[in-house]
């Protein structure tokens, strides 16, 4: 059985400090949840509405690698961002969203997910569970 605990970014933070201070290895772990919606429009573009948690993700990441120039955004009254994109560039977009989807786990004791709201989703093994919770 795995314990799962949803956090913040800041006590994320806190968390892999602590984490450090145990002297265990941290995970690399990077799975993002996809937060965004996309339509064709009349001439072939396409129109991606994307969650503020996930536009900060994908700037952050280079998540328009190879796309040049980086498509100019709006902010709808969801405050979703929306861009457009060719057919080519929503293909390179999509190979981007997946290698930043890609989970690259560095120890089998713990793993993270950033869910669509933002927050921090911890998967740990119960012995380093344990470990933590008894320090």
């Amino acid at each position: 059985v795995v314990s799962t605990q949803s956090t913040g970014a800041a006590e994320w933070g806190i968390f892999e400090v602590n984490l450090k201070r145990l002297s265990t290895s941290t995970s690399t772990v990077h799975t993002e949840t996809s937060n965004m919606s996309y339509t064709v429009n009349s001439s072939g573009k396409y129109v991606i509405s994307i969650a503020p948690e996930m536009w900060k993700m994908i700037m952050s990441r280079d998540g328009f690698a190879g796309i040049h120039p980086v498509p100019h955004y709006t902010v709808n009254a969801e405050g979703m961002y929306v861009i457009e994109l060719t057919a080519e560039e929503w293909s390179i977009f999509q190979i981007n969203l997946k290698k930043l989807s890609e989970v690259h786990t560095t120890t089998s004791d713990m793993s993270y997910t950033i869910n669509s709201s933002g927050k921090y989703v911890i998967s740990i093994a119960p012995d380093l569970w344990k470990m933590i919770m008894s320090r």
